[in-house]
């Protein structure tokens, strides 16, 4: 009877303590910035003929937006307006306070996760690892797009003062 009475309450014991809502930088930047959806984006035309069925999603979120461009490859309309999507995306973000870099490479994610402990220093960037090692064409021009448009924003916020 001991025993049981000890299983329950270490069980109970570590769904209490497992229960922990306070999230990291890192984990906080993938739930609100990385992955939050624009609701009131629609559809992009095209992407229903070029995604597979069960990944195919509205683009409302740079995360749907970087994981899902490798797809389009070969429709490089629908990757234009993937990567147009996604500057609207960077811009949205921008406006809110929450401008994003994104990165690729070997360790890239370590490195943004050491950028991001203190999110109030360069021009609050929050920095988002797309890709460590395997990185293929369209990442990069969709990296290379959203990097442009957050740092005209900036540069133009700042000439503004």
């Amino acid at each position: 009877m001991k025993n049981i009475f000890l299983f329950l309450f270490l069980f109970t014991l570590n769904q209490v303590f497992s229960q922990d809502d306070n999230y990291t930088n890192s984990e906080k930047i993938i739930v609100d910035v990385f992955g939050k959806c624009f609701k009131d984006l629609n559809q992009i035309k095209g992407t229903r003929d070029v995604i597979p069925v069960n990944k195919n999603v509205k683009f409302c979120s740079m995360y749907q937006c970087v994981s899902r461009i490798g797809y389009t490859e070969k429709a490089k309309d629908i990757e234009k307006a993937i990567i147009k999507r996604a500057i609207k995306i960077a811009t949205r973000l921008y406006n809110e306070g929450t401008p994003v870099y994104l990165t690729y490479g070997a360790n890239s994610s370590n490195q943004a996760d050491w950028y991001n402990q203190n999110l109030t220093d360069d021009n609050n960037l929050v920095y988002i690892s797309i890709a460590e090692c395997v990185v293929s064409h369209s990442l990069i021009t969709i990296q290379k797009a959203v990097n442009q448009e957050t740092m005209k924003l900036i540069k133009n916020y700042k000439s503004k003062k």
